[in-house]
Parts: structure tokens; C-alpha cells; sequence
């Protein structure tokens, strides 16, 4: 999924800010759709995580996606 590439990409622009489930869901702008997609492909969010941590999490998951 290429909306995980930009949402990783947004992340890394503030990567000491903690990350947690808004700031994902704020990427899908209130579209059902969106919600949804991130909720099936996204990794999990781990306690404690920053931005810049998830979004090398992300980048991680879609590397071994393409495996």
C-alpha cells in the first residue's frame, strides 16, 4: 500500500513527537475507507513510540511485504 510510503514519509518530518492512534487516523481525514485500510495494513503501534520509530516500522513491514 503506497499510503504507508507517505505516511512513514509525514512521520519522518517530526520523528521525536510521540506517536499514537490519532496521528494515524489523522492521515485518513475521517474517510471510512481510509480507517479501514490503515487498519489492516498499518503495523501495530508500539507504547512509547515516536514518529520517526514508526515510521522505520512501517518502512520495515512494507520492505518485507515485497520479499
Amino acid at each position: 500500500m503506497t499510503d504507508l510510503t507517505a505516511v512513514a514519509d509525514a512521520l519522518a518530518l517530526d520523528p521525536e513527537a510521540p506517536m499514537d492512534l490519532g496521528v494515524l487516523l489523522g492521515f485518513a481525514e475521517g474517510n471510512e475507507t481510509r480507517i479501514q485500510q490503515l487498519f489492516n495494513e498499518a503495523p501495530e503501534i508500539f507504547e512509547g513510540a515516536t514518529k520517526g520509530e514508526y515510521a522505520v516500522k512501517i518502512r520495515l513491514y512494507l520492505l518485507r511485504r515485497t520479499r
